[in-house]
């Protein structure tokens, strides 16, 4: 090191510049060339000949819940439709936001976009002495409810995987369901409207039951063709992909 400060014509003794072989070099360029140099270039590992590689990571029904802006409509229309199926007498939007805790801005949208598709009317009307729209399903909307479930709710179903139904099932297991219990019961003044509301839950909860028995039936058959496809692609002495896309297609 000595040696080359001796001979370095860029050294000098009051103040040494220990600056890097890069950085000389890059001062003795021609201006036009100082902006490009970029010094020694840097040696790269070798690549390895033997290097393994990986099949991408395969999740057997996709990405979780895959939520485009047009998908997420989708799901806000699936959800007002729902809503409104179930009140045939119609409801207003603001009866609507009180008791569902919708954000204003988006449910009025909602609103104003299924009645323009003709899958909700509106009338006019007084509620409480105010003058208010009632919404209402129509058979259009009936329609467009049904497709709605038809490709959401297995989508839905998908959801379990993040929340498992023998962990976050219970709806008496959730703050956010007791607390709309307990605003419900505000309300009640007699034991006739207590014994109504509950009745209605264990009503709902029956039917949640049964959908859970027919479901798990359909499982039940879905796995036992799944297991016979596995027999029939086990016994191939030479993988036949057409008789694969035949037995999916088959798929009861």
């Amino acid at each position: 090191m000595e040696e080359f400060r001796k001979n370095d014509p860029e050294t000098h003794e009051n103040n040494p510049d220990f600056r890097s072989f890069h950085n000389r070099d890059m001062h003795r360029l021609e201006p036009r060339f100082s902006n490009s140099y970029r010094g020694p270039p840097i040696p790269r590992k070798p690549r390895n000949k033997h290097k393994h590689h990986h099949s991408p990571h395969f999740h057997p029904f996709g990405p979780p819940l895959p939520m485009s802006r047009d998908e997420f409509k989708e799901i806000k229309h699936l959800m007002i439709l729902t809503l409104l199926s179930e009140i045939p007498e119609g409801i207003s939007g603001y009866q609507l936001q009180e008791q569902y805790k919708l954000p204003r801005g988006s449910m009025m949208r909602t609103l104003n976009e299924l009645e323009e598709n003709e899958s909700l009317s509106a009338i006019q009307d007084v509620v409480k002495g105010r003058s208010q729209k009632i919404y209402k399903i129509t058979d259009k909307g009936k329609e467009n409810l049904e497709k709605l479930k038809e490709k959401w709710t297995y989508q839905f179903l998908r959801m379990t995987d993040i929340a498992p139904m023998e962990q976050y099932g219970n709806p008496f297991g959730s703050e956010h369901f007791k607390n709309r219990l307990l605003r419900n019961l505000e309300n009640i003044e007699n034991t006739e409207d207590a014994i109504d509301i509950f009745r209605g839950y264990r009503s709902k909860f029956k039917r949640m039951y049964k959908r859970l028995q027919n479901r798990m039936e359909k499982l039940d058959k879905t796995k036992s063709y799944l297991d016979s496809i596995i027999t029939e692609i086990e016994k191939m002495d030479q993988f036949d992909l057409n008789k694969v896309k035949e037995m999916v297609n088959e798929f009861p």
